[in-house]
């Protein structure tokens, strides 16, 4: 029986920069995908947007009770329900990936309507991924192994599930089946998955690989802020705040902090497009090998193994 492994992080690495680079061709090919990708961006900024204007108005003393309510609006209704917008849009991604490589052209629209359909099962999707992304996000602060445990206990559920859902929506879209048949169908293709592809429930190129290649500059970026900061407290008195002994303006790192997010949210919307593509390919392959197309059924076999 064919089991799944851990890659190590070099491993991972080459499958992000892979994958990244060869699902621009299955987004090519299916134009409608960049409208759902587009909307989880633009929800994603808009989101990003709406905190850091509160930010601004705490730290700026301008239209604080407004600042208030669009940070209690953001927190309690808008941060639950992107979880449930963007499964639906993924829900959309898969659809569209299926037909595109059965051979059939269909629209967004058209795509939106069949995910409609299945919104109930998507609403439980998307609650336990907000339970999952809740109960990770607790991590035990101290020492002891106990502390240990539990933290990486946390961090390998939030990339085993990271993984499940993206192997639920396909059977949820396609199989047109509840949340529960994703169990039985997990087991079953375990037995079924070729030696060639033992391993593909181990890559991770969400979080983890581009997150840590990113931290650097991110961090590299906001100590610039900081001096751009400190410099300007000879320029202007009106926006400076001290922290400690150290004085600086606020407004620069605020606004790298934004940018940072800004950019950073958008282009994990497309990273998580890039895993509903793989795994929507990967179950079709898999479950109804049958029904892709001849003439690509090659670059999809190489698209899954990750070979040129």
């Amino acid at each position: 029986m064919a089991g799944f492994v851990k890659k190590s992080f070099k491993q991972r690495m080459a499958d992000t920069g892979y994958l990244l680079k060869h699902s621009l061709m299955i987004i090519g090919v299916e134009q409608d995908l960049k409208t759902s990708i587009l909307r989880m961006a633009l929800f994603s900024a808009f989101l990003t947007t709406l905190i850091f204007f509160s930010f601004f108005t705490f730290f700026s003393g301008i239209l604080i009770p407004l600042g208030v309510l669009v940070l209690l609006f953001a927190i309690f209704i808008l941060i639950p329900y992107k979880f449930f917008f963007y499964v639906r849009q993924k829900a959309d991604q898969s659809w569209l990936v299926y037909n595109a490589i059965t051979g059939k052209d269909i629209s967004f629209k058209e795509a939106h309507a069949h995910t409609r359909q299945h919104k109930k099962e998507l609403r439980y999707v998307a609650l336990v991924d907000l339970l999952v992304t809740y109960v990770t996000s607790q991590k035990k602060r101290g020492k002891g192994v106990g502390v240990i445990l539990v933290n990486i206990f946390l961090a390998a559920l939030r990339e085993v599930w990271d993984l499940l859902q993206h192997y639920t929506i396909p059977v949820v879209v396609i199989e047109q089946k509840g949340i529960m048949a994703v169990v039985p169908q997990l087991k079953q293709l375990r037995k079924n998955v070729p030696a060639t592809l033992v391993g593909v429930f181990g890559i991770d190129f969400v979080g983890g690989v581009v997150n840590f290649v990113l931290f650097p500059v991110y961090v590299l970026l906001f100590a610039l802020s900081l001096g751009l900061g400190f410099l300007m407290t000879f320029i202007t008195s009106s926006t400076i705040i001290t922290i400690g002994s150290f004085s600086f303006s606020w407004v620069p790192p605020l606004l790298i902090l934004y940018l940072a997010f800004l950019v950073g949210g958008i282009f994990s919307k497309f990273v998580q497009a890039v895993k509903t593509i793989y795994f929507t390919i990967f179950y079709v392959s898999i479950n109804r090998p049958a029904e892709i197309t001849s003439d690509i059924r090659k670059d999809i076999t190489n698209y899954l193994l990750m070979k040129k």
